[in-house]
């Protein structure tokens, strides 16, 4: 037998929204021996990110990173911005290479 909601919120007397799922948040528990190891490794290796420093510890990815966001080790990635770009410098020309450059030949088409 198919139910609609609204039938069955009807017949519980309570309101449509206690229907719907409310997600709940969890506390996070942190592995106090993982994250002594972590911070002793990253201080052994400042410039290593979570990827490398859980290579070096021998542990997943996942729990490394999570220690270091939760307890705010981790630097984020500094954005480095645009390539430089080679710079056009005006012309040092002191007058034009041929006399009819620029000036437009009576009777002739501009672009030869």
């Amino acid at each position: 037998m198919w139910c609609r909601s609204s039938s069955s919120a009807a017949g519980w007397d309570s309101p449509r929204r206690s229907l719907y799922y409310r997600p709940q948040s969890r506390k996070r528990v942190i592995n106090g021996d993982l994250a002594a190891r972590v911070k002793l490794a990253s201080e052994r290796f400042p410039t290593y990110g979570y990827c490398r420093l859980a290579c070096v510890l021998g542990e997943n990815r996942k729990p490394v990173q999570s220690i270091l966001q939760l307890k705010g080790w981790q630097v984020r990635k500094r954005h480095q911005g645009f390539r430089p770009r080679a710079k056009s410098l005006p012309s040092v020309a002191s007058r034009p290479i041929s006399p009819t450059c620029g000036v437009e030949r009576i009777g002739e088409p501009a672009w030869r």
